[in-house]
């Protein structure tokens, strides 16, 4: 547009336009910086140096020296060099250096403080376990998941920040660029994805009534407040049939959650960790297809096709938590499985009733945030392509094809996110994976190796289960209008995993198909 001016290169603040007191600044921050960088140079130098220091603390700390040593190197020297020289120009490269470097560094130092406040943790409370929890290797693989957290976060704020041209102005209230300072002089779209990378999109509330204003405000346009779920046929009579259909997989789904839950609960065999995780998963599955079929049921058995927004928005909110929650339990129970097998000896000295309880409030919590992170994201501007809804429910691939371009790029942004953290959990299964059956297949029983086989397979079902059906809905194509296949796919994402689930707990888990047995002789 000839009307705007593009910014290549931003201006930085000055305090005093006096060069004395600027030269004064100047020295300043480079004797702060020099009393840094030799303090922190120290502190790496001893503990590399002395043997003595060769514990985890003392690698922590370490790390925690040189990433402070790294952020204040990203921002003190050039603005020493611009106080001493009365520059105030910087260039868009630079000052995405300066935000990417300083971002990595602050989320890299918090990742390691919250390793090393677990590491005081089983110092303290569990001190005589502390070698066989606090391993080298524990330590050397939580430091490189710190670095590579930060880095990957670092990348997505940067990428975010710069992606549009900067048009408002390039003055930049600051001595050297950051995020706040950033945002300040960003277009509205890169201001809204930045908070929504932050966690906190309630703060665009405002911005988003204003933006909502300025969509009704337009004649041409019409918002829409309900949807259109799909028919695939126009028959009344297979409209039913399919009703009907539905109806009896929830009722075995409800039946076999239902059974496995109150199993679990009353026979005292099976009040055990693995068994507490399995109850939630049969829990999670018994609610992600509460969501969804009793509403197909009604639609398909009274003829109706309408959806309100509202209940569009609740469905994908609790679908989206119930799969997020249930994929970090079954993380959860390969670390179970892990120490089961490879230390059983120290098994109930690591998996404790607390870390139980504790796992599952940060499994649901966790999958709690995300889904409102997503959902929020997904509803936060008016419909006005078309309210078409090619799917017998709201999901996230629908909503999304019909949403505004900002919204699909927000919420692109944040499905990225969220491959790289499954990539990320996957890579850990695998591995808990990988070390179980190589330690089975070292045990020379027969029958000790089927029974911790059996153990683990209905996990592994569980997650193989859970992989193909996310693949085919986020891999699958787009459906542009109601068909049978499309129809099929969403009833094998939807509805298969938590009917198959409880049919999986018994015939691949002994203890469960005993309790069973003992419970409907009685």
């Amino acid at each position: 547009m000839d009307n705007l001016t593009v910014f290549t290169e931003f201006l930085l603040m000055d305090v005093t336009a006096s060069r004395e007191l600027q030269v004064l600044q100047g020295v300043l921050f480079l004797v702060i910086y020099l009393g840094a960088l030799t303090g922190n140079l120290v502190t790496v130098t001893v503990i590399v140096t002395d043997t003595r220091l060769y514990s985890p603390m003392y690698y922590f700390i370490s790390n925690v020296a040189l990433i402070d040593l790294s952020s204040i190197s990203a921002v003190v020297p050039r603005a020493v060099v611009n106080s001493l020289t009365g520059s105030r120009v910087i260039s868009l490269t630079e000052c995405a250096s300066q935000i990417f470097l300083v971002t990595m560094c602050v989320a890299v130092e918090s990742a390691l403080l919250a390793i090393m406040s677990y590491d005081r943790y089983v110092a303290i409370c569990h001190p005589l376990h502390y070698g066989l929890i606090i391993t080298p290797s524990l330590c050397s693989q939580a430091t490189t998941g710190s670095w590579a957290s930060g880095l990957f976060f670092s990348s997505v704020h940067t990428s975010t920040l710069f992606r549009r041209p900067f048009t408002k102005t390039n003055v930049i209230q600051q001595y050297f660029c950051d995020i706040p300072q950033i945002l300040r002089i960003s277009s509205s779209d890169v201001e809204y994805s930045e908070f929504v990378l932050l966690a906190h999109p309630l703060l665009s509330v405002t911005s988003d009534s204003a933006e909502t204003s300025r969509w009704a405000d337009m004649d041409n346009l019409t918002v829409f407040t309900e949807f259109l779920l799909m028919d695939v046929t126009a028959s009344r009579e297979l409209q039913v049939l399919q009703g009907v259909l539905f109806l009896v997989i929830y009722v075995g789904a409800l039946t076999g959650n239902l059974v496995t839950v109150t199993v679990i609960l009353t026979d005292t065999r099976l009040h055990s960790p693995m068994y507490f995780f399995i109850s939630n998963v049969a829990l999670l599955d018994l609610s992600s297809i509460s969501v969804v079929v009793p509403r197909a049921v009604v639609n398909s058995t009274m003829g109706s096709k309408t959806i309100s927004l509202v209940e569009c928005a609740t469905q994908i909110f609790l679908f989206t938590m119930c799969v997020a929650v249930e994929f970090a339990l079954l993380l959860v129970m390969s670390y179970d499985r892990y120490v089961a097998i490879c230390h059983p000896l120290h098994y109930g000295l690591i998996i404790t009733p607390s870390l139980c309880s504790q796992a599952t409030a940060g499994s649901w919590a966790s999958g709690l945030v995300y889904s409102a992170v997503h959902t929020s994201t997904l509803f936060r501007l008016p419909f006005t392509k078309t309210n078409e809804i090619q799917q017998y429910f709201c999901d996230i691939p629908q909503i999304l094809r019909i949403s505004s371009p900002d919204v699909q790029y927000s919420e692109s942004v944040l499905l990225a996110v969220s491959v790289c953290l499954v990539l990320g959990y996957f890579v850990f299964m695998f591995v808990s994976y990988v070390n179980i059956f190589s330690t089975v297949l070292k045990i020379h029983s027969v029958e000790a190796r089927i029974k911790a086989i059996s153990t683990c397979t209905p996990q592994l079902a569980i997650l193989l289960l859970l992989l193909i059906s996310g693949s085919v809905a986020l891999l699958g194509p787009l459906p542009k209008e109601p068909s049978l296949k499309n129809l099929l796919t969403a009833m094998f994402y939807t509805m298969v995993p938590p009917f198959v689930n409880p049919i999986i707990y018994c015939l691949r888990n002994r203890e469960i198909n005993a309790a069973l047995q003992k419970m409907f002789s009685r």
